[in-house]
């Protein structure tokens, strides 16, 4: 998301975009891929705070102009402690009464939250526009930007929320979603859970067509200006020169010669393997790689179903569900052993959710589901150019172990199972060349949202990062770091026009 939304906005500004994807699909996270008559999407399962006219619905429009939002009923998360069950609703007093309703003695914690919320995520606009702007503008300015959402984003979000509560119960509700930015509350930021938080306060949407309308909504607008997108074309090298970018190296040997370079393979890739040692290690900041981590890594199954959606009796709720309300101990277990129960599964149901699946796909579903794990469980089968037996049984394992955890939310469901697709941290390493498979982007921690140097403009004169990592994870940041990126491009806060414009529009 966050090379197409650079790519798109140069393109709106009259630049002659290459897009350079080395998958055989565009889109990265966004993408959508089809296997025997089924449509399955890789990161993007449901997208807040486009149902109103807001900021983010406007960056949407914005960068893919046409792009049409299926509205999802007011339950669209279920969070599973255990055997107990939370439908969070969309809406504040909505989502407040039901707080209110399972935690009647909480209410002055409740309401303290959820006022947080909205002060967290004011504080973030001055953090966010430094990124774009000048390094010697920035020193000036740095401080006075960033200080209110550092006071909020140097807290774990346990820390947080246990001055507002000691009910470990509630803490767990509110918090039950960490996957979507990939961190328990011990270790995640609080500024991170708020934006999120507030991001879904309202409800959710998802995209008609699935994933891939970003990319189709995109690409014409690329070619308009002269421009092209390669599918793959992997990047072996970022050329530079004196300390200037002169265009890339693909894998293939062919050079592509440009003045200006933006790199969306995230922070780690650019500057730990595209761009030669000498140049990134004068840059500064191939050192300060350390001060931050690549994010966590899942199994995941793919399920293809002979029955429509509305046959099996599915709804457009995601399920988190937990094996206990304690997540450190959750993530403790299943590190030390495998066959102990995922940290959390993440079970989404996306033909149900698309108005346009039935016509498309008459008498199938789909549902996506993923398990936390560790990239150590799959180490030893690394770097191999074929998979071993083991392997393959291990991923016999996971795709038994997630059909039980199905079976538990809708019963009877596997027995029209036509096609089951096992993906693994190594899956997400060969197709999207993320590391350890930490496809969220880097570690939304307090150290993480402390780096100044994880910004559109990199010390290298023409290359720009965007993305995830230049601002928050998942693909609201991806989007969000795409406009940043182009912003820097160009010289121009394209929020700002972007944000006037929804204003004006109003």
């Amino acid at each position: 998301m966050g090379g197409l939304a650079a790519a798109s906005m140069l393109a709106q500004r009259r630049q002659r975009v290459l897009l350079l994807e080395q998958n055989d699909l565009l889109g990265g996270c966004t993408q959508s891929y089809e296997r025997r008559g089924y449509r399955f999407n890789v990161g993007v399962h449901y997208v807040g705070s486009v149902a109103q006219p807001t900021n983010t619905r406007a960056l949407f429009e914005a960068v893919c102009p046409g792009l049409e939002w299926s509205h999802l009923p007011s339950i669209y998360n279920r969070m599973v402690l255990g055997d107990r069950h939370y439908a969070v609703p969309s809406g504040r007093e909505a989502y407040r009464a039901m707080l209110i309703e399972s935690f009647p003695t909480e209410g002055e914690g409740i309401d303290a939250y959820l006022n947080a919320v909205g002060a967290v995520t004011r504080s973030a606009r001055g953090y966010f526009g430094q990124k774009v702007m000048p390094e010697a503008k920035v020193s000036e300015r740095y401080d006075e930007m960033c200080s209110a959402f550092h006071a909020h984003s140097d807290l774990t979000t346990e820390e947080a929320l246990s001055s507002m509560t000691n009910n470990a119960e509630l803490r767990a509700v509110w918090t039950a979603n960490w996957g979507d930015y990939g961190l328990p509350p011990s270790r995640s930021s609080f500024a991170m859970h708020c934006m999120l938080v507030k991001h879904y306060l309202d409800g959710a949407s998802y995209p008609r067509g699935g994933a891939v309308a970003f990319a189709q909504r995109v690409l014409p607008l690329i070619e308009a200006e002269g421009g092209l997108a390669l599918r793959a074309a992997e990047v072996e090298r970022i050329l530079v020169e004196d300390d200037v970018v002169q265009g890339v190296r693909l894998a293939g040997g062919h050079v592509v010669r440009a003045p200006v370079v933006v790199s969306n393979a995230g922070v780690q890739n650019t500057f730990g393997r595209l761009l030669d040692t000498e140049t990134a290690e004068r840059s500064g900041i191939r050192g300060s790689l350390r001060q931050v981590k690549d994010s966590y890594a899942v199994v995941g199954l793919n399920l293809g179903l002979k029955a429509s959606p509305h046959e099996l009796g599915l709804t457009p709720a995601n399920i988190w569900a937990h094996p206990t309300a304690d997540f450190d101990d959750n993530l403790a277990a299943h590190r030390e052993n495998f066959e102990a129960p995922f940290p959390w599964c993440f079970i989404t149901f996306p033909s149900a959710k698309d108005p346009d699946w039935e016509a498309d796909y008459p008498g199938r579903a789909t549902i996506e589901m993923y398990g936390y794990s560790y990239f150590e469980h799959f180490e030893d089968w690394a770097g191999q150019p074929s998979r071993s037996e083991t392997y393959l049984a291990t991923k016999e394992r996971v795709r038994e172990r997630l059909l039980a955890e199905l079976e538990r939310f809708v019963p009877g469901v596997t027995d029209a199972v036509d096609l089951a697709e096992v993906s693994t941290p190594l899956s997400y390493e060969r197709y999207l060349r993320r590391a350890r498979g930490g496809f969220m982007g880097l570690e939304a921690s307090p150290a993480r949202f402390r780096q100044r140097w994880l910004r559109a403009p990199t010390p290298v004169r023409g290359l720009f990062l965007s993305g995830q990592d230049v601002t928050s994870d998942g693909v609201i940041g991806a989007l969000t770091g795409g406009v940043l990126a182009a912003s820097a491009v160009l010289g121009e806060d394209l929020m700002r026009t972007i944000g006037e414009k929804r204003l004006s529009a109003q």
